[in-house]
Order: C-alpha cells, then sequence, then structure tokens
C-alpha cells in the first residue's frame, strides 16, 4: 500500500525510515546530515561498516536507535556523482527481497537519487511506485514540498528567535560565525541550510543542530519552551 507525504522522510513520524547511504564514509550531504546528526549510533555504526569494508551497492540494512528503525540503503558509489535509474531499481528490488527481514510495518521513502543535480522524479516515481505497491505493508513516499515541519518547525522557530550567546558556549563559535547566524536567521527555511552558512562546516553543523534537537536551549527560557513545545 502506497501513500503521500507533503514532508521530508526525517520528519514523517514513520517507524521505519530510507536513508540513501554511499560506499566512501561519507553522511555529510543533505538529508543523510540530517540522519547522521540525528541518529549519532547509528552514524557510528556506518562508519564502522564503511572502515571494515561492509557496505554494498544496492543493499540495504537496518539500524534500530532508540525507537526508530533506520534502513540505510546503499544507492550512491560516493555523494560526489549522481547515481543512476539502473542503481535505484537493484536497491528497491533489493529492498522488496528483504523487507520482511526488517520486521517493519510501514516505511517512509525519499524519492530516492533525487538530489539538486541527480535524478528527476518523473523517472523515479514510477519506479518506486512499481516496486512498493505490491508490499503488504505501508510505504510513504515523501515528497518534501511543504517546507520545514514538525520537529524541524520548532527547531528552525527557536533558532529564528532565541538569543545566541549558550548557543556560541555550546557549539563553540568564534565571533565571526555567530555573527553569520545571526546575519541568516531570516535567510533560514530550512534547518540544514544552516550548513551552508559561510564558516559552518560537518562537525559544527552536528552541534548545533545537536543543540537544538536535544533542548538545550530550553533550560534558557522556560516561557519560551512552553509556548514553542507544548506539544513536544
Amino acid at each position: 500500500m502506497i501513500k503521500y507525504l507533503n514532508c521530508d522522510c526525517i520528519n514523517s513520524k514513520c517507524s521505519a525510515l530510507i536513508n540513501q547511504i554511499n560506499l566512501s564514509g561519507n553522511m555529510d550531504f543533505q538529508e543523510g546530515l540530517e540522519f547522521s546528526t540525528r541518529f549519532p549510533k547509528m552514524y557510528a555504526d556506518y562508519l564502522s561498516r564503511y572502515k571494515e569494508k561492509r557496505l554494498a551497492l544496492y543493499e540495504s540494512y537496518l539500524f534500530t536507535e532508540g525507537n526508530q528503525k533506520i534502513i540505510n540503503m546503499a544507492c550512491y558509489e560516493s555523494y560526489a556523482f549522481p547515481t543512476n535509474l539502473e542503481v535505484i531499481e537493484k536497491s528497491l528490488k533489493y529492498f522488496v527481497k528483504h523487507y520482511k527481514e526488517f520486521d517493519i510495518t510501514e516505511v517512509a521513502f525519499p524519492l530516492l537519487g533525487c538530489d539538486e543535480e541527480g535524478l528527476r522524479m518523473v523517472s523515479v516515481l514510477p519506479m518506486i511506485e512499481k516496486y512498493l505497491k505490491p508490499l503488504p505493508i505501508e510505504c510513504y513516499i515523501c515528497f518534501d514540498i511543504e517546507g520545514a515541519s514538525n520537529l524541524e518547525l520548532q527547531m528552525l522557530e527557536a533558532y529564528q528567535s532565541i538569543d545566541l550567546t549558550d548557543l556560541k558556549k555550546y557549539a563553540r563559535l568564534d565571533d565571526i560565525q555567530v555573527a553569520s547566524l545571526e546575519d541568516n536567521r531570516k535567510n533560514v527555511l530550512r534547518f540544514e541550510d544552516i550548513y551552508h552558512i559561510q564558516g559552518i562546516d560537518a562537525k559544527t553543523y552536528r552541534k548545533i543542530y545537536e543543540y537544538y534537537y536535544n533542548g538545550e536551549y530550553k533550560r534558557l527560557d522556560p516561557f519560551h519552551q512552553e509556548s514553542l513545545f507544548n506539544n513536544f
């Protein structure tokens, strides 16, 4: 059964999420950066598999962190190069053959391979639908066209409205980085946009993400916490 969601995969609230990975030991790109930051144990396991050469193109494997199931699907040799439809199809075939081993009742899929310079949705979507429709589980295809939602939206609202003094200490930011974050508050429409601000590398972004994701800032402003996070 297929359903469609107007959000990104990681914010879909599904119990199982597809995370597109590569074979080069890199999760510093687009949604992979979000996954590696939000699920550090999964990321450490991925790096271990990379170093031990236990990753294989087309194949998927399950990692559970907390109550969240992450299915890492190897769709890329490297994020430096786009994938192709043959790789996507073989990855889907592998998932269909092995999904029962993951013990899932639902799963959220991104539009595989459709990054900024990658495949086109018009080619990928019919292929995903073809392989997922026959499955007796709920398969959500995420289009990510609605903008920030759920927890990401709450994190953005906090970044855009709360003083950055404590963040500076937590993430060990210098004055130039803080100034860049201040100047770009209203220009950041998705949390990952922070990664593209001048002076913010992947390591720094992960600390910033961790600060908002883990709610470190909430202790500073209880009134703001109550107004923004009464449903959290």
